[in-house]
């Protein structure tokens, strides 16, 4: 890897974490670098205008030309692609199928799976579709859509007499709110017996949920302790397909 450019990248990674200007002294300090490194490494982002500076408070921020890039990254990316590793990697981790749902219309598509090693499974496969209330990975989608949506949601296709599984729409919207407050959803047999699963959202550049990603197994490989495991690891999972997107949260 080449040293100075990992430098300069970690001060620009830094610097979009927070919505106020960085002097020299304070990026030194959070990167470990020299002034002087940090002050040559910002006098060549200044240059390409990838970073620009205050002269009255001497502060750094990020710069326009970043603008243009990312919205380039943006219209390059591809969540099914991009998460074809990060589902490998929970899959390797946590040894259990791993899912990639989205959104379409009031349902949730299995966009992508990674099959784990176990020959006990819960079956869901590519093109599987269930109501967005079914199964946690599937709730989290419903938990962070617009307010408007989850109430139409709430009043609309709960209570049509196909909807799966039947829950009353006080019992939902409270579910719904833990699952926000939570980050992540947990669901136990809510479409086959014994099973749970596990989700987490996943969100783009812009801050609003994109698709959701968690593993489903049978609940007898799933103790409290491994449960609290098997959530870390989806959440982070989850945060890593969402800073592939462009994702950073405040």
């Amino acid at each position: 890897m080449i040293k100075s450019l990992l430098r300069a990248l970690e001060i620009l990674d830094l610097m979009k974490k927070n919505d106020h200007g960085y002097t020299i002294a304070e990026l030194s300090d959070r990167t470990e670098l020299p002034p002087s490194t940090v002050h040559r490494i910002l006098q060549t982002f200044c240059e390409m205008h990838y970073v620009t500076r205050n002269d009255e408070s001497h502060t750094y921020e990020l710069g326009p030309a970043l603008i243009s890039l990312g919205r380039a990254a943006i219209g390059n990316f591809d969540i099914q692609r991009a998460a074809v590793p990060v589902l490998r990697s929970l899959t390797q981790e946590t040894r259990e199928d791993s899912y990639l749902v989205v959104k379409n219309g009031n349902i949730g598509l299995v966009l992508l799976k990674q099959n784990g090693p176990n020959h006990l499974k819960v079956v869901e496969e590519f093109g599987y579709e269930m109501d967005l209330h079914c199964g946690a990975i599937r709730k989290v989608l419903l938990a962070y859509q617009p307010a408007s949506y989850i109430r139409y949601y709430l009043d609309e296709i709960v209570s049509r007499p196909e909807a799966f599984p039947q829950i009353s729409s006080r019992a939902l919207e409270k579910e719904l709110a833990e699952i926000r407050r939570d980050g992540y959803a947990i669901s136990y047999g809510d479409y086959v017996h014994d099973s749970v699963g596990i989700g987490a959202p996943v969100f783009d550049a812009e801050g609003k949920i994109s698709a959701s990603l968690g593993i489903i197994a049978p609940i007898s490989r799933v103790d409290d302790a491994r449960k609290d495991r098997l959530s870390r690891a989806i959440q982070k999972a989850a945060r890593d397909l969402s800073y592939s997107a462009g994702y950073a949260p405040a």
